[in-house]
């Protein structure tokens, strides 16, 4: 929003020059000018486990305090979260949506009614896992109620000595104990009687110790036997398949080398049977030709003249030397063919000689390593043997120690009962961790972090993403600090207004930790105080530095100033509660020029009106600007922005609308709430 500097009305309406303010020095104290007022009670004890080595580095909320008491923090702007649905006042769901969207520290000031509504709503809306602290038990158990009722699951964490028993049996389901005894646990449980049953049963050994030490070894012994029986058994049955199967063996080199020569021979027969038959072939062919000369001849006349004593014609054949080369060729053939026979005989000879040979090669080879295998095996059986008297006469000796018992037996039982146990602590323990981090919200007193299971089972490093602590009034800065490191961001809920520890040895006492840090984080432009509410046109001022003045024709008005080098500039405004929160807002433009919005929730544009829904219907129109009304919803602290209407008549544009809102709206990053009393 636009800084303005307010100036006091004109003189007239004042009835006296600005007057020193005598306040209590403890503002908003149990003297009826704060909102609320309670009784401190004793500071919270400090929870177990505490630290004793020296003090850890500086925990980011210790040092986010001490920037907000030295002045130096950054209000940075945040974006809220929506409410969750519910019957809430518009205040109430502005608390709710700024706390649980606030990225670091936020204090809520309420009775413990309306904080614990205001828990419970928070840890409804906040992302993450959440850590409600409250210094009262039965408080704790009352948180998990009503969480439960709004079905926010919940575990209610407890502190040494607590009794799990003692709340109502909803409360009871819901603690660390309750969670951890399902079926799961049950198996472990069972599974772990087991194994200390077959565990026991083993021990019943322990007398024969040596001697079950030896039968082990025995029986061990005894099984490297039997595979290495199993194992001969199968290399003899694979000795002929190896043998002829194998190729870079000696056995097979010299099978090679003999296959080698023989083939060689027989390919010296191949070749004297082929050249014995290409040689017949062409003394057949010869000796066909001559027959056909001849039976030519014997065709031609002259025939039987030669036959009957004649001369043949001059330059004829001669038939009787044709029959002489026919009978020659004849023999020839029949020459070649007895010996091409022969050379055939002799070829399939040495076939059937050379398979003859590997084959006797082979079984000569497998029966030699059959041999082998037999005089293992023969050696291995009488290892066995042996072996067998001694595991025998071994379980002779312990049967007659631990009667009806068999140590091997008790032996795979252990075995198995220390897989199953395992298998069941796996089961349990995804179990445990599952129902002890599922759960969205933990709730407890500040004594149950280190004590309960489920901070075990939580990353040490801000296990929780929200760190909620009720009651905050009782609890001292050290405590906040080391409580803090719980989780990344912090809100406190407590009574502001409570008075601090009675003074001691005349000394002032110290404003409670709680009151100081809602002091310095609020910034809040409508606050309750007694019987009015005030409007804030500046940040919060020291209260002892303002001076009052109420107004001469209109008393119940109060004007407050705080001194400026040239005049008095007014700080707050307090307005009677009866007082509408309009007619204030119109006071406030008319006296002092000033508009302060206060709207809640996401704007809805429509032409030139935006509302905010979530600050609700109803409400009473002010007039501000020359064509500029504000609905506002509530009363008091509690009151709100519901919409703003621009008249087009009066020269407002969507545009011009727009550059007004964004000029008038206040600032984001308010971190502190004030809820009336439930």
């Amino acid at each position: 929003m636009t800084e303005r500097t307010p100036r006091a009305p004109d003189a007239p309406r004042t009835a006296a020059p600005p007057r020193p303010d005598h306040t209590d020095p403890h503002p908003d104290s149990a003297t009826g000018t704060g909102p609320m007022s309670a009784t401190l009670a004793p500071p919270l004890p400090a929870a177990p486990h505490a630290p004793s080595e020296p003090r850890a580095p500086d925990a980011p909320a210790r040092t986010l305090v001490s920037r907000l008491f030295a002045g130096t923090f950054d209000f940075a702007p945040f974006a809220p979260v929506a409410p969750p649905a519910g019957d809430r006042a518009p205040v109430e769901a502005d608390a709710v949506a700024r706390a649980a969207g606030c990225p670091d520290l936020f204090a809520l000031h309420a009775d413990a009614a309306a904080g614990a509504r205001f828990i419970a709503d928070v840890t409804r809306a906040a992302s993450g896992r959440v850590l409600i602290l409250t210094p009262n038990e039965q408080a704790a158990d009352k948180l998990v109620e009503r969480l439960a009722a709004l079905e926010v699951p919940a575990l209610r964490a407890l502190a040494d000595g607590e009794n799990p028993a003692r709340t109502v049996p909803l409360v009871s389901r819901a603690t660390s104990a309750a969670r951890l005894s399902g079926p799961e646990e049950g198996a472990r449980r069972e599974s772990a009687a087991k194994l200390a049953a077959a565990e026991r049963r083993c021990a019943a050994f322990a007398p024969v110790a040596k001697v079950v030490a030896r039968l082990v070894e025995a029986e061990t012994e005894l099984a490297k036997l039997d595979a290495a029986r199993a194992a001969h058994t199968a290399c003899r049955a694979r000795a002929e398949a190896e043998v002829r199967a194998e190729t870079d063996t000696p056995f097979a080199r010299a099978a090679a080398e003999v296959r080698t020569a023989r083939a060689v021979e027989r390919a010296a027969l191949e070749t004297d049977l082929r050249a014995a038959e290409t040689e017949r072939a062409a003394k057949a062919d010869a000796l066909a030709k001559a027959r056909e000369q001849l039976a030519e001849a014997q065709k031609k006349p002259g025939f039987f003249a030669r036959v009957f004593g004649g001369k043949p014609k001059p330059g004829a054949p001669d038939p009787s030397e044709l029959e002489r080369n026919v009978a020659a060729l004849e023999g020839e053939v029949r020459a070649l063919t007895t010996r091409a026979a022969e050379l055939s005989a002799k070829f399939a000879a040495a076939g059937t000689a050379h398979a003859a040979e590997l084959e006797a090669r082979v079984t000569a080879e497998v029966s030699a390593r059959q041999s082998a295998c037999d005089a293992l095996l023969t050696a291995t059986e009488a290892d066995f043997a042996r072996g067998r008297a001694e595991v025998d006469a071994l379980k002779k000796v312990i049967a007659a120690a631990v009667p009806g018992e068999d140590h091997a037996a008790a032996h795979a039982e252990l075995t198995a009962a220390r897989a199953a146990h395992a298998d069941a602590e796996r089961g349990a323990h995804a179990a445990r961790a599952r129902a002890l981090t599922d759960p969205r919200a933990v709730v407890g007193v500040p004594l149950c972090v280190g004590a309960d299971p489920v901070f075990a089972a939580l990353p040490a490093d801000a296990p929780f993403d929200l760190l909620i602590l009720d009651r905050a009034e009782l609890l001292p800065e050290a405590e906040f600090a080391r409580l803090s490191r719980l989780a990344k961001r912090w809100l406190l809920v407590g009574d502001a207004s409570a008075a601090p520890p009675p003074s001691r040895n005349g000394r002032r006492a110290e404003v409670p930790f709680f009151a100081r840090v809602a002091a310095a984080l609020d910034r809040e432009p409508l606050v309750p105080e007694g019987p009015r509410y005030v409007c804030r046109l500046l940040p919060p001022v020291a209260r002892r530095a303002l001076t009052r003045e109420p107004l001469a024709d209109r008393p119940e008005i109060e004007l407050r100033f705080v001194a400026d080098e040239a005049e008095p500039v007014v700080a707050e405004i307090a307005f009677p509660a009866a007082l509408p929160v309009p007619d204030a807002k119109a006071f406030l433009y008319g006296e002092l020029n000033e508009v302060r919005l206060r709207p809640l929730g996401e704007a809805v544009w429509t032409e030139l009106e935006v509302t905010w829904p979530a600050a609700g219907d109803g409400g009473a129109w002010v007039n501000l600007e020359p064509g500029v009304r504000e609905r506002v919803v509530g009363a008091g602290a509690g009151a709100f922005t519901a919409a703003l209407s621009f008249d087009a008549a009066a020269g407002w544009t969507a545009e011009s609308a727009g550059e007004w809102i964004a000029a008038h709206l206040p600032p984001p990053g308010s971190r502190f709430a004030a809820l009336p009393r439930v």
